[in-house]
């Protein structure tokens, strides 16, 4: 029964190291996110005039959106030998994201 159960650790603690996301899995949740946001904001709703024109600049143009949003965020990867941890700091947030078995997890902490 021992032998079972250490075999059992043994695979699940190879399927976490062979699925773990990246870099690129964070991107492309921003990326979703982002997409996320730009179809479902409403620009008259903004109550700040630079916040609607960054909304109607992203709707006009989601890529180029992305790109800025992404070059003005410091992002960090710490690969580890079973989880990923992703820390984001840009637009006086930050937010640091786990990542295990293909999914992110991720929470904000306070305003810098």
């Amino acid at each position: 029964m021992f032998k079972w159960v250490v075999l059992l650790i043994v695979l699940a603690a190879g399927a976490a190291w062979l699925t773990k996301p990246g870099e690129a899995a964070f991107d492309d949740m921003l990326r979703a996110e982002l997409q996320h946001r730009i179809a479902t904001e409403d620009i008259g709703q903004q109550g700040d005039p630079i916040a609607a024109i960054a909304l109607v600049a992203c709707k006009l143009s989601p890529s180029d959106c992305f790109s800025m949003v992404r070059d003005g965020l410091d992002v960090s990867v710490e690969d580890r030998v079973l989880y990923t941890r992703i820390r984001a700091e840009g637009f006086g947030k930050r937010t640091i994201c786990t990542g295990v078995f293909t999914k992110l997890l991720c929470r904000e902490e306070g305003a810098e």
